[in-house]
């Protein structure tokens, strides 16, 4: 509590950024209230409206933090100087444990994002909500740019590409919804969950030899 009081002073849209993605995560976005995200954090509702209008707007920050967090990991690899299957394997290692260790903001997104697709959106909303899709669309090239190179080089396979590539992202993302982290989780224990989800999600694009 400490600490979240000592955060709340020095980061208060951070501090508050965080307390509304775990009651997101915990309670679903519908049913979360503004004073829920103040109890969380010991604060005023006051304090929460100074930084944040509306939940929408503590949802589309969380979104683009979450997107931030996936981007800054594999922007990098997609370019890097190795064969393209080293890339790509690569690239998923650090998309699964960012969605592992951001999980109560990219949970926020996945539930979110089709609560405010079914509901009525001002103009505001729609266009952020294009922007974030944009952003989602472009890590996805990322990855299709380096599967076409992998398949020029003869290390990775896929009838349609842009077909191939979805089933990979279904598999690295699902990890948010089952993936439950336990006090004793050691970092090697870490580790080899990432390395299981991969070789799952990407074995349908690897060739193996």
């Amino acid at each position: 509590m400490a600490q979240q009081s000592e955060a709340l002073a020095i980061e208060p849209r951070n501090a508050i950024l965080e307390a509304a993605a775990w009651c997101f995560m915990e309670r679903g976005f519908n049913a979360t209230s503004i004073d829920d995200i103040a109890r969380e954090l010991s604060a005023t509702k006051g304090m929460v409206y100074h930084y944040f209008d509306t939940k929408a707007e503590l949802f589309f920050e969380i979104h683009h933090r979450a997107m931030d967090a996936l981007l800054d990991e594999v922007t990098p690899l997609a370019t890097a100087s190795m064969p393209a299957s080293q890339r790509f394997t690569e690239m998923a290692q650090r998309y699964v444990r960012t969605l592992i260790l951001t999980r109560h903001y990219q949970r926020t997104v996945s539930e979110a994002v089709q609560m405010l697709l079914r509901s009525t959106t001002t103009a505001s909303q729609r266009l952020q909500l294009t922007r974030l899709q944009e952003r989602r669309n472009h890590c996805e090239s990322l990855f299709l740019t380096v599967l076409e190179q992998g398949m020029a080089e003869g290390s990775m396979q896929a009838q349609r590409p842009r077909v191939a590539i979805k089933p990979v992202f279904g598999a690295m993302n699902s990890v948010i919804n089952w993936y439950h982290p336990r006090e004793d989780e050691t970092q090697e224990q870490l580790d080899q969950l990432v390395g299981e989800v991969v070789d799952v999600a990407l074995q349908g694009v690897m060739l193996r030899s």
